[in-house]
């Protein structure tokens, strides 16, 4: 009779032992979820306190950082832009890049694409003068003009910029319905001034 009761003493001291290990990769499991969850909330909500996005070419030899009020996503270009943004609103924002092109100057290379330009946009106003400045010690030049969307019959404001850095220019289309003129007052500004050549 005692060895049956020492068998259902060890049964049941296995029982017990599986258990408590049962128990113990439970609670392990229950732990390394939540630290996930709770991990990832972290990381949300770190993401959702910057008021900005960056965004990169897929090389990420440039970057540009804008503000999220803008809603702008990236795609992947068809017309080999580095980078391609758009927003709901129709902010549209194009940066590409050609190599330096010997024995012509920067205007006379601008002058070129605005001449282009208009040639393309039958319906164009507000042409601006070409107008140079400078980006990060860089020569720059700029101009601006209304155009009228065949497809849609929506006015545009359009800015060009032209960017010379080494042996590249690097090319900033920035366009927008007119009406939302206001609103985009100073996407070009920070444009311009968030634009990173990564080296």
């Amino acid at each position: 009779m005692n060895e049956i009761f020492e068998y259902h003493k060890q049964l049941n001291m296995k029982k017990l032992i599986l258990a408590i290990i049962l128990i113990l990769f439970i609670i392990i499991v229950i732990s390394e979820i939540l630290s996930n969850i709770f991990f990832k909330k972290n990381n949300i909500t770190t993401d959702d306190q910057n008021p900005n996005s960056v965004f990169y070419d897929i090389n990420k030899t440039i970057s540009i950082e804008l503000s999220k009020q803008y809603e702008l996503s990236q795609y992947k270009s068809l017309n080999d832009y580095l980078i391609e943004l758009r927003s709901p609103n129709n902010l549209n924002i194009f940066i590409s890049h050609k190599d330096l092109i010997e024995n012509r100057t920067l205007d006379e290379i601008v002058s070129a694409d605005l001449r282009s330009y208009i040639e393309e946009y039958k319906t164009y106003s507000n042409l601006s003068d070409i107008t140079e400045f400078s980006i990060q010690n860089n020569t720059a030049y700029t101009y601006s003009f209304h155009y009228l969307d065949s497809s849609t019959s929506t006015p545009f404001y359009l800015q060009v910029i032209w960017l010379q850095y080494n042996n590249r220019y690097y090319i900033f289309d920035i366009e927008f319905p007119l009406e939302n003129l206001n609103l985009y007052t100073n996407i070009i500004t920070e444009v311009v001034n968030s634009f990173n050549i990564i080296t």
